[in-house]
């Protein structure tokens, strides 16, 4: 009969738990942040019907290609929904960089990251940043 300290299971039941999760950590450490977005702005009482942004008037519907990889979405009352991409950021790797730049969002959220192996030998990671938005 196997001995029950701890957490009431048999050690080689706990062993079978932790190895896997051993595994798998030092890959979830890497990804440090995911920041993609989606914000609905309120229609300014001074345009209201108009969708006013960075000084520039929009369409009505969606607008691609608002610097950096943004969808603006123009409502008829002037609100407007604005998605973007974030960015993740991974250790021992570069800010990553943006594989179809010029690409509508969500396609131009693909990105590059070159990173450093702990033998110094380096490999690339691509993630979509967009996801969450």
């Amino acid at each position: 009969m196997s001995e029950k300290r701890g957490l009431g299971l048999p050690i080689n039941a706990r062993a079978s738990i932790f190895v896997p999760l051993l595994l798998v950590l030092p890959l979830l450490l890497q990804l440090a942040e995911v920041s993609a977005y989606r914000a609905l702005l309120p229609a300014d009482p001074a345009n209201l019907g108009k969708c006013i942004y960075r000084g520039d008037e929009l369409k009505l519907g969606i607008n691609n290609g608002i610097p950096p990889c943004q969808r603006l979405t123009c409502n008829e009352d002037g609100s407007m929904l604005v998605e973007g991409c974030g960015k993740v950021r991974f250790q021992k790797c570069n800010q990553g960089e943006r594989i179809h730049q010029t690409d509508p969002f969500p396609d131009c959220c693909l990105l590059r990251y070159k990173c450093k192996r702990a033998d110094g030998t380096s490999h690339h990671i691509e993630w979509n940043t967009a996801v969450g938005a």
